[in-house]
């Protein structure tokens, strides 16, 4: 099994699946288009693609259906439900001294 990417590469990786997007439809894709077109305000892509956050799997999901790639070239495997991407984050995040502000989007430690 492939291990579950760090914050830094889900972002960038989030990035790339966006100029994909972007590739796709023949103009650049925005952070701002991906915000509205995930029904969320512009900031959050800005956090996501930063990697100062684990994305919450909603998002994952989102991010990949719309930018036309896979969960796992997102966050480096295939997730089919919360509860297994939560536990891939903790399990990822184990053995690193976790600043207590370190959360996924939806204020859950990791």
């Amino acid at each position: 099994m492939v291990p579950l990417y760090d914050s830094k590469q889900v972002g960038t990786n989030i990035k790339k699946a966006r100029m994909h997007k972007s590739a796709e439809v023949g103009f650049g894709y925005t952070k701002k288009l991906l915000a509205d077109a995930m029904e969320e305000p512009p900031h959050i892509i800005n956090m996501l693609e930063s990697g100062d956050y684990y994305p919450d799997y909603e998002h994952i999901e989102k991010i990949a259906e719309i930018c036309g790639v896979s969960i796992k070239f997102l966050v480096g495997e295939e997730f089919k439900e919360l509860d297994s991407y939560f536990e891939a984050i903790h399990e990822a995040t184990k053995n690193i001294t976790v600043n207590p502000k370190k959360q996924c989007l939806n204020g859950d430690p990791y």
